[in-house]
């Protein structure tokens, strides 16, 4: 396990060193995250990776725009109001298209959908004066070699857009519990791409074994990322970790994401067991267990990245949960 319960206990509540880290975060649109700009102005965030879009089945994109009548569901959403603070409060803002597989097909078996999808983008951050463009596509279990061939050159078409404005391209991307990898992926077909900023999600370990596992093991989060950094240059690659919570029933699929705020409503969180393996709160309550983040799980997660020489780090998600 690499030795990692040893170092856990002897972290304890360090603070993280003084390596200056590239932080990036995201924000989504709605609740339970609406009071994302509360912790983005207190602390100092680099790159700020707010949704703007949605990719629908049909291919097309969907702007999210924040509606002052309908805030429970939009907060956070595109308003020029909104970019002036982002700006105001980072050094880069990243725009994030989130989609899945049915998009993602119809995104790429039609060229002037494709085509229409790369010019809305592209314009959008050039009129807006905003660093680039960030895709999360997944449900990645259910990708064909076609869907992963159509999503490749999709980048290459956008980055190379974006990189002849002087624009920036990010993607997320999967990581997995088993052996070998049972999806349609190579971290290596992406070193040659367009894209600046390459970013593992190593966090939902959960939907692989069941409610009450962690969701970001920390011998996990260390295997994958001496993996990933033989592969990715350290100035492209962004490692994702957790600031999210969870309940489900022990030992069943069926979870419920929360925020951290969410959690200590439900009585979640007070005297709750830290778990050495993962850094993360684990308490049952009424039937349900819930899995914690919080800010000594971050700090821990983050000291893991620092000694391995990590740069820079993404944070899903904030509003209602901590920050280091």
């Amino acid at each position: 396990m690499f030795a990692i319960k040893k170092a856990f206990k002897n972290l304890g509540h360090r603070a993280p060193s003084s390596t200056a880290l590239k932080l990036h975060a995201w924000i989504y649109y709605g609740a339970p995250g609406q009071d994302a700009p509360a912790t983005y102005k207190r602390h100092k965030i680099d790159v700020l990776r707010v949704q703007y879009f949605n990719l629908l089945t049909t291919g097309q994109l969907e702007r999210i725009d924040e509606d002052p009548d309908e805030l429970f569901d939009t907060q956070n959403g595109f308003s020029e109001e909104n970019v002036r603070e982002l700006k105001q409060y980072s050094t880069e803002q990243l725009v994030t298209v989130a989609g899945h597989v049915a998009g993602l097909r119809a995104l790429t078996s039609d060229e002037a959908i494709l085509s229409t999808a790369v010019s809305i983008l592209v314009d959008f951050v050039t009129e807006h004066q905003l660093t680039g463009v960030d895709i999360d596509f997944e449900s990645y279990g259910k990708w064909t070699g076609e869907d992963y061939a159509g999503y490749k050159a999709f980048l290459s078409t956008l980055g190379a857009r974006l990189h002849s404005l002087g624009k920036k391209l990010a993607i997320c991307a999967p990581v997995w519990t088993t052996d070998h990898c049972p999806l349609q992926w190579r971290y290596e077909d992406f070193v040659p791409l367009p894209v600046d900023y390459i970013t593992p999600m190593i966090y939902d370990y959960q939907w692989d074994h069941g409610g009450g596992q962690p969701i970001c093991p920390l011998a996990w989060l260390k295997r994958w990322t001496i993996t990933i950094s033989k592969i990715i240059p350290n100035d492209r690659l962004v490692i994702g970790i957790p600031s999210y919570s969870y309940c489900a029933v022990e030992d069943e699929y069926e979870f419920k994401n929360l925020t951290l705020d969410q959690v200590k409503d439900r009585g979640g969180y007070a005297g709750g067991r830290r778990d050495p393996l993962s850094a993360e709160i684990v308490k049952k309550v009424d039937g349900l267990v819930y899995v914690i983040n919080d800010q000594h799980s971050l700090n821990v997660k983050r000291t893991v990245l620092e000694n391995l020489g990590v740069k820079q780090l993404a944070v899903w998600h904030l509003g209602g949960n901590d920050w280091f």
